[in-house]
């Protein structure tokens, strides 16, 4: 584990992006399936088109991303003494400054361990995202009190690891903040 106040990379963890994208081209392969047999003729045909095109565009879209993701050589996570950089999904929140962060937290949602961060200003964060990642980002602030959640699916430290590394970060940075404002006085 890095020591305080030093600067993590981390990258994509590969196994895990091969193992997504070879499950969402499984389920392009089914959207295909459905849609292609007409070994039952039945009025259920046009259900079957629906769910497989649905399919074939969802998880066309994941499997690109993944394969995306798992080729290229670029950090999913960055921490340093300025903040964090959050490239870990497709609702990664990019750069953020520890002087924006109001809080951070673990979480479970459906089964699985998140790192929620909340920050000061959540609407001028939100404002600056693109439409669909900024109504994803907002549906899950909605659920969990989260501006942004980092998930382990892309990372290769433990989560429980990546948490304390931003919590001292984050605290280094917050007293730092606190003797300044003091010391101004």
């Amino acid at each position: 584990m890095s020591t305080s106040y030093e600067q993590h990379v981390e990258y994509p963890n590969r196994k895990r992006m091969a193992w997504l994208t070879a499950g969402a081209a499984l389920f392009v392969v089914a959207g295909f399936f459905l849609i292609f047999d007409r070994s039952s003729v039945t009025n259920d045909s046009i259900l079957s088109d629906v769910i497989g095109l649905l399919s074939i565009l969802f998880f066309g879209l994941c499997f690109c991303y993944s394969l995306v993701k798992m080729i290229k050589k670029e950090p999913s996570f960055v921490i340093d003494e300025d903040g964090f950089v959050d490239a870990s999904s497709y609702t990664a929140g990019g750069a953020v400054a520890w002087r924006d962060v109001e809080n951070i937290f673990m979480y479970e949602l459906m089964g699985q361990k998140m790192i929620g961060v909340k920050l000061r200003d959540e609407k001028a964060f939100l404002d600056r995202q693109n439409g669909m990642k900024r109504k994803l980002m907002t549906v899950n602030s909605n659920m969990v009190d989260a501006t942004i959640s980092v998930a382990q699916s892309s990372l290769t430290v433990p989560l429980d690891q990546l948490y304390i590394m931003m919590m001292s970060h984050w605290r280094h940075v917050s007293d730092n903040m606190i003797y300044d404002s003091y010391s101004r006085r």
